[in-house]
């Protein structure tokens, strides 16, 4: 409750953006301070009939600078396709790409690991980076949107629950046991059709020729992070440019799924399920499955949502 003086009002969702998670479990950063963009240990298999083993296409993007695409040549590693060492990945990554990022094979987890100089956000992503185990096997690549009709944040609760017994006379006696809440489920109904949305939430493959390849029985699903940016009104009468701030939702640890498909004669409005798990960092250190916070609008502007 607050005074109406100072009361805050929040409206609908602004903006919504995906992060997924790395393969260990982390969430991708930029330098080897914020841990670095990790892919998976290999051997990696790029013998798939979508790949040109010459030319195998890759991006990479720091923070709001333009992503570059670029291909990976592993012509040479032809013969062994199907299992191409992280070490290999390393040499012809750094010997296609030498301008903002470096690629190396993390001394402590085996995993192939990205990093750069300097910035917060760095994605890599492409038919390359899914194979080389990056976000998951989907890329690490930020989805952004703003166009979902709704998104819906609920609790995921283990209810009080009271133990009793009876004596003889029918006398009881009641223990009441704390319930707690173990995570949050929800949905979010968009209003247009994006295979980046698809990939993430179900980790299928968008391919070289930009199709999108549902999962198959063989898939591990991504883990991901969700941020919702709701505007945040004082009381009043304001105009919608009047914003104060923004309330941020962090949905920390999620796993998604794709619902039905409707192909009548409206528009398709695509709707994602997720479940969120109360979260446990590398060290096993577990934090709430949502947080919620204000930003103010120089605290946005910073993030350049549109950009990154």
């Amino acid at each position: 409750m607050a005074l109406r003086t100072v009361a805050k009002y929040v409206r609908g969702n602004a903006r919504v953006r995906f992060i997924p998670h790395c393969g260990d479990g982390t969430l991708p950063g930029a330098t080897t301070a914020l841990g670095g963009v990790f892919g998976g240990v290999g051997p990696f298999d790029f013998s798939g009939s979508g790949v040109t083993i010459g030319a195998v296409p890759m991006t990479v993007k720091l923070d709001a600078a333009t992503a570059v695409t670029f291909s990976l040549n592993l012509t040479a590693l032809a013969a062994h396709s199907s299992a191409i060492l992280a070490s290999e990945i390393v040499t012809a990554f750094n010997t296609s790409f030498t301008t903002t990022a470096t690629a190396s094979v993390d001394g402590t987890t085996s995993r192939l690991k990205i990093v750069t100089a300097t910035g917060t956000y760095l994605q890599v992503y492409g038919l390359a980076a899914q194979l080389c185990g990056f976000g998951m096997g989907i890329g690490a690549q930020i989805v952004k949107g703003d166009t979902f009709e709704s998104i819906t944040v609920v609790p995921a609760k283990i209810d009080d629950q009271t133990v009793t017994v009876s004596d003889a006379r029918k006398k009881e006696t009641s223990v009441v046991i704390s319930g707690y809440v173990k995570g949050a489920t929800g949905v979010l109904t968009d209003t247009v059709v994006d295979y980046y949305m698809e990939q993430i939430f179900e980790g299928g493959v968008i391919d070289a020729t930009g199709k999108y390849n549902w999962p198959i029985s063989t898939t591990v699903k991504p883990i991901f992070l969700i941020e919702i940016f709701d505007q945040v009104y004082s009381k009043g009468q304001s105009f919608e440019q009047n914003l104060i701030g923004y309330k941020k939702i962090t949905i920390k640890s999620a796993m998604g799924s794709v619902g039905d498909q409707n192909h009548s004669g409206d528009f398709r409005k695509p709707v994602y399920n997720y479940a969120a798990n109360n979260y446990k960092d590398a060290a096993g250190v577990e934090s709430s499955a949502v947080t919620s916070e204000d930003l103010t609008i120089a605290q946005f502007n910073a993030l350049n949502f549109d950009n990154v």
